[in-house]
């Protein structure tokens, strides 16, 4: 606050030099333009071309002062206000060109909208034959039957909506079910959640609050549950929570971590950290290793839960078309990564220059950024190897801007995204190859 302070001081004492100056220059100014000898007309009429060239002269003076001040005043004002970010290097390999299984087409654009006005945001969709699970912005969990949209549960309480609320509201992000049919619910600021789906009922199963090696989870994200009941989950970061998430890729830090929760023991455990912004989760079919998207560094990596390699992470994917959002699996065999946006230029350029970024941080606000970020439609289907199976894009965003999550069930790809009004269907069978 003393910087501020220091800062506000020293603005204010340019202005009243500043205005000082206009006062005396215009003082002057009618001193200088004064006749030595009056007559009696001379003291009832004023020359209207003398009087319009002095407050010209004045004005043109006023602005030329007032826009030195701004030369002045802008450099040192962006060195007294602090950054809201302490940025820091890192490099992308070039992008992968758009070729190949790459190649752009228009396959999102025959999706579809549903339940449009009545899903806000649905950042994770659960589909179990007829029903359909998902969370919203404004912290609901909702059942969705034969068309018919219901609140299945809500963990926080109101009010809800808008930027400052969210915490106490909820955000429901990552959701799975189980075995025995409960819904597991990470909600993002609250914590982990078993919820009944036949009454509602939900119990929190482990807060926030509560520290995992040493520290609490400030951004938990994303889960999938082992068939032994294990869940592993993604905090986003130690610094950022899910309001500032655009800081959180915009600085590059990397205080992610991967976590596991055994429900029989209530106990969790850190696995792995050093993430930039830990992302989607998913176990592997045969369970014996995770994938773990990265979102600021475009790349998925593996942490082995058995062989010799067991409790070792590595990089499974490396430099992404785009940034990775959640990882589900796909009926094909192998994995659909929802990306939140494709990588452009601009965000390349600055990777390895923190100095940049900490000074646009201070001229553009986060919510300026996020509307200057490019919208492109982008799902990979990638196999169990790694490699790019297929992609489908819409180009223009007009149909789907960005997704967040995909879900699979039987070539039926429901879509989600943490902003939009709806979620949006696709049927792989319809698609031309």
């Amino acid at each position: 606050m003393g910087t501020i302070e220091s800062g506000t001081k020293l603005i204010h004492a340019w202005a009243d030099i500043v205005f000082k100056n206009f006062a005396i220059n215009k003082t002057m100014s009618n001193v200088r333009q004064r006749r030595p000898i009056h007559t009696p007309q001379d003291d009832q009429i004023e020359d209207e071309d003398e009087r319009r060239s002095r407050d010209s002269g004045f004005w043109t003076h006023a602005a030329f002062v007032g826009l030195l001040s701004a030369l002045i005043l802008t450099p040192v004002i962006l060195i007294i206000i602090p950054s809201p970010i302490d940025p820091v290097s890192y490099s992308f390999k070039p992008r992968p060109e758009l070729v190949g299984p790459l190649e752009p087409n228009s396959h999102l654009q025959k999706s579809e909208h549903i339940y449009e006005g009545q899903v806000l945001g649905p950042e994770s969709i659960v589909v179990e034959g007829e029903h359909i699970y998902t969370g919203t912005l404004d912290g609901k969990i909702l059942h969705i039957y034969k068309g018919q949209v219901q609140v299945l549960a809500k963990f926080g309480k109101e009010p809800c909506g808008g930027f400052d609320n969210e915490p106490t509201c909820g955000r429901p992000l990552g959701m799975r079910l189980d075995k025995n049919g409960y819904l597991y619910v990470i909600d993002t600021y609250l914590g982990l959640y078993q919820v009944n789906v036949a009454t509602g009922d939900f119990v929190l199963l482990w807060p926030t609050t509560a520290e995992i090696n040493g520290r609490a989870s400030k951004f938990l994200n994303d889960l999938t549950i082992a068939s032994d009941g294990m869940i592993y989950m993604t905090d986003s970061s130690a610094k950022w929570d899910r309001r500032h998430n655009r800081y959180c890729i915009f600085e590059g830090e990397a205080t992610g971590r991967l976590i596991s929760y055994d429900p029989i023991t209530n106990t969790t455990k850190e696995l792995a950290s050093g993430l930039a912004f830990a992302n989607g989760v998913q176990i592997s079919r045969n369970e014996e290793y995770l994938l773990i998207c990265e979102t600021t560094w475009a790349r998925i990596f593996k942490y082995h839960l058995k062989g010799p390699k067991k409790g070792t992470m590595e990089v499974f994917m490396d430099n992404l078309p785009g940034l990775p959002d959640n990882i589900r699996l796909s009926s094909a065999g192998g994995y659909w990564i929802g990306i939140a946006t494709l990588r452009s230029k601009g965000y390349e350029f600055m990777a390895n220059k923190p100095w940049l970024r900490k000074l646009v941080a201070k001229i553009i606000s986060q919510e300026t950024i996020i509307k200057l970020v490019p919208k492109y439609g982008l799902i990979l289907e990638i196999s169990s190897e790694g490699e790019i199976i297929r992609s489908l894009h819409d180009p223009t965003a007009t149909k789907v801007p960005s997704v967040s999550e995909v879900e699979d069930k039987d070539g039926v790809l429901y879509l989600g995204s943490y902003f939009l009004p709806h979620m949006s269907r696709l049927y792989l069978g319809r698609l031309k190859t």
